[in-house]
């Protein structure tokens, strides 16, 4: 396993001119990689028709419910077993919340908080890791 880790998105115009790419940590690297799966709906990636996870896959009414949850949480948790081998022990925590805009109409969005927690494979670190997403815009009158 290589040391170096780049920031996503990579700097192709850099990449072509041989410029020093920005490196980070594993750990960054590691974030970037389950934000990436947490953002992507299955099919979206052609090299691998299986990365992403079932987040888009579901109908946003539903959302509110434990079972919804529940096959988020073990989709997020297939996903980080099958795509981020850097990480061990993973768990995952979702929680659904209603989020007011304000301004001309009144808008609800649903914001979606994913909390990673596991430890690193190779040196057993703990990692954290924590996105929130919109995922659900609805118009209230």
């Amino acid at each position: 396993m290589s040391d170096t880790y780049y920031q996503l998105p990579l700097d192709l115009e850099g990449i072509l001119e041989r410029r020093q790419l920005p490196r980070i940590s594993v750990q960054e690297s590691i974030a970037q990689h389950v934000y990436l799966l947490l953002t992507t709906h299955f099919g979206e990636a052609r090299y691998e028709p299986d990365f992403g996870c079932q987040v888009w896959e579901q109908d946003f009414e539903a959302m509110a419910t434990m079972r919804w949850k529940d096959r988020v949480q073990q989709s997020v948790e297939q996903a980080i077993r099958e795509f981020e081998p850097r990480l061990m022990q993973a768990r995952v925590q979702v929680a659904v919340l209603d989020f007011e805009l304000k301004g001309v109409s009144q808008r609800i969005r649903r914001r979606l908080e994913v909390t990673v927690t596991a430890s690193l494979y190779r040196t057993r670190e703990p990692f954290t890791f924590q996105a929130s997403l919109f995922v659900a815009p609805l118009s209230v009158d």
